[in-house]
């Protein structure tokens, strides 16, 4: 791991130095000192297409600027037997003793994504085989009631066997989430308490020690979803992002160690940064959420803080970075249930980025998916639109305005003296000239000189002009200037 860390270190580095001596003092930025890899997940593109259109999806994610591929390892969908109560007799930390083919769908995401440059992040999730639980949950190709710790270990060994050169494995997905672990809450008297941090602090505790054993890659823990219950009374929906952290520490809201027997024991956290799913569920990306231990990505400040003092306490191993592995916003059109349009999802994207950017403590952005999954059967509007629909194209491969404003990301902030405009060239490798342009009726008129980005392709620039007009960012290239979505002016 030291030697994983020292090369990420040395990266970081050379790309701070080519930059400045490239950009020297007319940029006058300081986004050279440091790297923020963009992730896409897009399980269904990557994992269940043919060999030929996951190649091309790859090929269109390079295009657009991604860093990462995220993908999971679907425990019942790999496992042998998954619908039997009763275990399989079979080494399960060996991943030759899978069925033929389990492993397929994953090896060949793997390869391609290699051959191509991208870092490969690992989900070991969802779901369990029925075997692996304590009792069925509701629905049967759902297994996640009382997930055993051990078995997961095993099969998480198996996976760190398989592909012990991947960047980064995460461990579980949204388990403060009722969709993929339950229980969330559970009875102490007339009240309800958590159950999942403890759930799933001990499936952490079994599964890192085997996954290092074999495996350099980074283990990201967590990655939790943004909101939770707030209800007194009743466990309706999971626990809230920071309420999850501070039970799986075992401390309470003083960091106090909680004198619980879910907690006699307890060990440091363990892992190498702390994954996260900030959704903003409808408000824009910089607005917080009033609800104080909900982390959307307007609040991804008190989640950094919340791990820094956790560390302080030695309640984790080390000081754990902010890995954003999904975000996104899911419009109408296609979903006629939600809220954003496609222009304010063109709109919201880069204003995120550029929030994960200036979140000191915070090591990626992510986007999840590529592509609409489109209406399924139900008898319900809600039904029908069941799955998700936040891909910067729509379920029939038509690019949504947020597929450009994804690639060249433009964010303006109203600031004294003007507007600050924050610009982000995701498929740069080398600073790129770009300008800032304004809607003047039917025309587009630049406005202040053209600039240089980073070599990572970002800049920003604070201009002396109206926060009420609507802006651009125009990208040269080969003599031309090539144009970016609209977006309006945050307030």
């Amino acid at each position: 791991m030291l030697g994983r860390i020292l090369t990420l270190i040395a990266a970081l580095l050379v790309v701070g130095a080519v930059a400045v001596a490239l950009l020297g003092d007319d940029d006058g930025d300081e986004t050279a000192a440091r790297t923020l890899p963009t992730i896409l997940q897009d399980d269904a593109e990557l994992l269940h297409r043919s060999t030929e259109e996951v190649a091309a999806t790859l090929d269109r994610l390079r295009e657009l600027g991604v860093d990462w591929v995220r993908v999971t390892a679907g425990w019942s969908v790999i496992a042998p037997e998954p619908d039997s109560p009763r275990r399989p007799d079979f080494d399960a930390t060996d991943p030759d003793a899978y069925p033929d083919g389990a492993w397929a769908a994953l090896d060949r995401v793997v390869a391609l994504a290699r051959e191509r440059g991208f870092e490969v992040n690992i989900d070991i999730a969802f779901w369990a085989p029925r075997w692996a639980v304590s009792r069925p949950s509701p629905e049967p190709d759902r297994q996640r009631w009382d997930v055993d710790p051990a078995a997961f270990a095993d099969f998480a060994e198996a996976v760190a066997r398989r592909y012990p050169d991947v960047t980064a494995f995460t461990i579980w997905n949204e388990p403060n989430f009722k969709v993929f672990l339950l229980p969330q809450w559970r009875r102490e008297g007339r009240r309800w308490v958590p159950a999942s941090p403890h759930l799933y602090r001990e499936m952490l505790m079994a599964a890192v020690p085997r996954i290092r054993a074999h495996s350099d890659a980074l283990v990201l823990i967590g990655a939790l979803a943004a909101v939770g219950n707030y209800r007194p009374d009743a466990p309706d929906d999971g626990v809230p992002p920071l309420r999850f952290l501070r039970e799986l520490a075992c401390v309470d809201a003083e960091l106090r160690p909680l004198d619980i027997p879910e907690c006699a024991g307890f060990e440091p956290l363990p892992g190498d940064g702390f994954s996260h799913h900030p959704y903003s569920l409808g408000l824009p990306p910089w607005r917080p959420d009033p609800r104080p231990d909900n982390v959307r990505m307007g609040d991804l400040p008190r989640l950094v803080e919340l791990l820094r003092r956790l560390h302080a306490a030695g309640r984790t191993e080390r000081e754990l970075p902010v890995y954003v592995t999904e975000y996104g916003y899911e419009t109408n059109p296609p979903d006629p249930t939600q809220a954003t349009t496609p222009d304010e999802q063109a709109t919201f994207l880069p204003a995120a980025d550029r929030v994960a950017w200036e979140t000191d403590g915070v090591a990626s952005f992510a986007q999840f998916l590529l592509r609409d999954l489109g209406e399924r059967d139900g008898r319900t509007e809600r039904e029908r639109w069941g799955d998700y629909q936040s891909g910067l194209r729509l379920p029939d491969g038509r690019a949504k305005p947020a597929e450009r404003a994804f690639a060249w990301s433009l964010a303006a902030r109203a600031v004294e003296g003007g507007v600050s405009f924050w610009v982000h060239v995701r498929p740069a490798r080398a600073p790129v000239r770009v300008r800032i342009a304004r809607r003047d009726g039917e025309r587009w008129v630049p406005v202040g000189d053209p600039f240089l980005t980073d070599a990572a392709g970002r800049a920003e620039r604070v201009l002396d002009v109206s926060d009420g007009a609507a802006y651009r960012l125009e990208v040269g290239r080969r003599g031309r200037w090539l144009a970016a979505p609209p977006v309006a002016v945050q307030r």
